[in-house]
């Protein structure tokens, strides 16, 4: 896959997200800022990325999906606290 295949396919899952990305090829590390992601557990806001993926995982066109996700409040204290380590 292309980084820009990564975030359309985020884009398109999580309208309104703003997601950045690294890697290349079949692995990737991702962080996804959304609105959506208010009051759920961290598994389940992974998991809403990573269902946007899932033929390629199972296929094996993408082998690794590292997720960051974050709402876009929670990104915001984390990087005035000096928290984050990938800059979006």
């Amino acid at each position: 896959m292309q980084t820009e295949q990564v975030v359309q396919r985020i884009e398109a899952a999580l309208p309104g997200a703003e997601v950045s990305v690294e890697g290349e090829d079949c692995s990737f590390s991702v962080v996804v800022l959304s609105p959506e992601f208010a009051g759920l557990p961290v598994v389940k806001r992974q998991q809403k990325v990573l269902a946007a993926f899932s033929t390629e995982l199972q296929t094996g066109e993408l082998h690794a999906l590292t997720v960051k996700a974050h709402t876009p409040e929670e990104w915001k204290s984390f990087q005035q606290a000096g928290l984050t380590q990938i800059e979006m």
